[in-house]
């Protein structure tokens, strides 16, 4: 170990790489990535769940909802905007729905 003590540079080498790595593994989000949608007019949590769970039951993906978004019941108001958990791999397709295009998970590559 005295070639360490005499390399400081090789100290600073490993250290700033153990950091990188840490970081890497601190921030690693998984298989899900948040989107920001705006609630329509109808929608519901249960109806948000049913197009955008993906593999999570419909109350996990209720209750990640409204940690995210600080929401003390299920009740949702058209106009605002939600952060919700989509899977990373999700592939979209886009729909036109009244001159806005709005897009919707329709597989995965599971």
């Amino acid at each position: 170990m005295a070639w360490l003590k005499r390399n400081h540079y090789l100290k600073v080498l490993i250290i700033v790489s153990l950091i990188i790595i840490a970081y890497i593994f601190i921030t690693d989000e998984g298989e899900l990535t948040f989107e920001q949608i705006t609630i329509k007019e109808g929608d519901t949590l249960w109806t948000l769940a049913d197009r955008y769970k993906g593999n999570l039951t419909k109350e996990d993906w209720i209750r990640m909802v409204a940690v995210e978004n600080n929401l003390d019941g299920e009740h949702i108001i058209a106009g605002e905007t939600l952060m919700i958990p989509v899977p990373k791999d999700a592939i979209y397709i886009a729909i036109n729905e009244e001159d806005e295009i709005q897009s919707v998970k329709v597989a995965s590559k599971r």
